[in-house]
């Protein structure tokens, strides 16, 4: 079931506007644009991008940036510094997140009054020792 906002020529718009359709089907398209609200639309949307794009100009990118920008990166990879940076960086990050998560785990749990679980050597040694009570 087509949708109310979809039609069959829509995927031959492109097609149309840059002329790559064969006759029949040009003038097929053609007649049905003048009667679909939907494709005319379209159009002007899609001759609005081709507009756009045919103004677009190409610059021309200078001598030797390629090799400046791969070699600055090539460096920061092999520079004993950064690699120190980057080591610590993702040490910190560990322990920070693990840090804040025994931070927010126990603040979370600390004032549930509804648990019967007793933290503590006794009560630990007594449920495996089968001294406890339930």
């Amino acid at each position: 079931m087509k949708q109310k906002d979809e039609c069959s020529f829509e995927k031959k718009l492109n097609a149309y506007i840059a002329g790559e359709l064969s006759e029949i089907e040009y003038n097929k398209v053609r007649e049905h644009i003048s009667s679909c609200h939907l494709c005319q639309n379209e159009i002007r949307e899609l001759q609005q991008v081709d507009n756009f794009l045919f103004q677009y100009t190409e610059e021309e990118v200078p001598a030797g940036l390629n090799e400046k920008i791969l070699n600055s990166v090539s460096q920061s990879h092999t520079d004993p510094f950064m690699r120190k940076v980057v080591s610590f960086s993702i040490a910190a990050s560990v322990l920070i997140s693990f840090m804040a998560g025994i931070l927010l785990s126990s603040g979370l749990y600390a004032d549930s009054s509804d648990s019967n679980i007793t933290i503590g050597e006794d009560s630990l040694y007594s449920y495996f020792e089968g001294d406890y009570d339930v």
